[in-house]
C-alpha cells in the first residue's frame, strides 16, 4: 500500500458500501482465529449476547471514545464493541476497525461497516501503516497477548498517536488468576492451541519505554472484569466455545463439563443472585503521548 492510499484511507468522506471484509492488505497470520476457532468464537457471542455485559461500561470508562474522535481500535474482529465506538466518535469522528483474521472480521456488524465514518483494515496491528499522528486513541481488549512481535506493535501505536493522545490495552498479564487458565487449560484444549505472550508489569512498561512514551505517562489498572450467565453450565458452554476447547476426544457434553471443571480450579466463580459470575479479571495498561 503506498503512503497516497494509506492517507487516502484516513481522509476520504465516504469508503463504498461493503458485502464483505475489505482485502487491503493480507498475509499468513499466527493469530489463528480461523476454521473451527472462529466458528465457536462466533457462536459463543451470538448464543450469549448477554454475556459481556459489563464490558461496554469497562470500555467507555477507559477508552471514553468522544466525539470528533479519530480512535483506531486493533483485534476487534469480534465487533462487539464496534457499534459503541462508531456511534461514541459519531459522524465528525474517524474510527478505523483493524483485524488480522478474515473469518473474525465477518463478525463487525454490517451496518456499523456501513458508516461513512468507519473504515476497515485486514491487518496485524505490528503492520499498521498509518501516517503519523493519526489517532486520538487507540485501544484493543484482550487481543494483544496475540501479537507475536509486541515491541513493534507498541512502536507503531505510539508513531500513529497524536501529541497527547492515548492507547488503552485490555489484557492478560502474567502471574494472575487469568494467566494460569490459559497456560493450564486453554493451551492445552483449545483446537489451535494457546501460545500467546502474556506481558509482565515491568515489560509492558519497557514496551512504552521502547516505544517513546513518556513513563511518567504509563500506568497499569487492575480491570474487574466479569462474565455472566444464567447457570454454570451456560458459563462452561460459553467459554468452551469462546476458546474452541475441543482438542482432546469426548463429546461435546463432556468437553464443555471440562471446561466447567477448568474454570473452578483457576478462576472465582459465585452466585449473585439469579446471576452466575465468572470472574475474569484483567488489567488495563494505559499510557499517553
Amino acid at each position: 500500500m503506498t503512503i497516497e492510499n494509506e492517507k487516502a484511507l484516513i481522509t476520504r468522506e465516504a469508503p463504498p458500501r461493503r458485502t464483505k471484509p475489505p482485502q487491503r492488505r493480507r498475509r499468513p497470520t499466527d493469530y489463528l482465529f480461523t476454521g473451527a476457532r472462529a466458528q465457536l468464537f462466533k457462536e459463543a457471542i451470538e448464543d450469549y449476547p448477554d454475556a459481556r455485559r459489563d464490558d461496554l461500561a469497562l470500555m467507555r470508562k477507559y477508552l471514553d471514545p468522544q466525539p470528533g474522535e479519530h480512535v483506531l481500535g486493533f483485534g476487534e474482529g469480534s465487533g462487539y464493541f464496534c457499534r459503541a465506538i462508531a456511534e461514541a466518535v459519531g459522524p465528525t469522528g474517524k474510527y478505523i476497525i483493524t483485524e488480522p483474521s478474515p473469518e473474525l472480521f465477518c463478525n463487525v456488524p454490517q451496518e456499523v461497516l456501513d458508516l461513512p465514518h468507519v473504515f476497515t483494515e485486514i491487518t496485524a496491528v505490528e503492520d499498521i501503516e498509518f501516517p503519523e499522528a493519526s489517532f486520538d486513541k487507540a485501544w484493543a481488549c484482550g487481543a494483544f497477548h496475540h501479537c507475536p512481535n509486541q515491541t513493534e506493535a507498541i512502536s507503531r501505536i505510539f508513531r500513529a498517536l497524536k501529541p497527547g493522545g492515548t492507547m488503552v490495552l485490555f489484557d492478560v498479564f502474567q502471574g494472575t488468576p487469568l494467566a494460569r487458565h490459559f497456560d493450564a487449560s486453554v493451551a492445552r484444549y483449545c483446537v489451535t492451541g494457546h501460545e500467546a505472550k502474556f506481558m509482565s508489569e515491568e515489560f509492558a512498561h519497557t514496551l512504552c519505554f521502547l516505544a517513546g512514551f513518556d513513563e511518567s505517562k504509563v500506568r497499569i489498572e487492575e480491570v474487574p472484569h466479569r462474565f455472566c450467565f444464567d447457570s454454570e453450565w451456560d458459563m462452561g458452554t460459553f467459554i468452551y466455545k469462546m476458546h474452541a476447547m475441543i482438542r482432546p476426544p469426548g463429546t461435546p457434553e463432556e468437553q464443555i463439563a471440562r471446561t466447567l471443571t477448568s474454570l473452578k480450579e483457576h478462576l472465582a466463580v459465585e452466585r449473585q443472585g439469579e446471576t452466575c459470575v465468572l470472574h475474569f479479571d484483567q488489567k488495563a495498561l494505559i499510557a499517553t503521548k
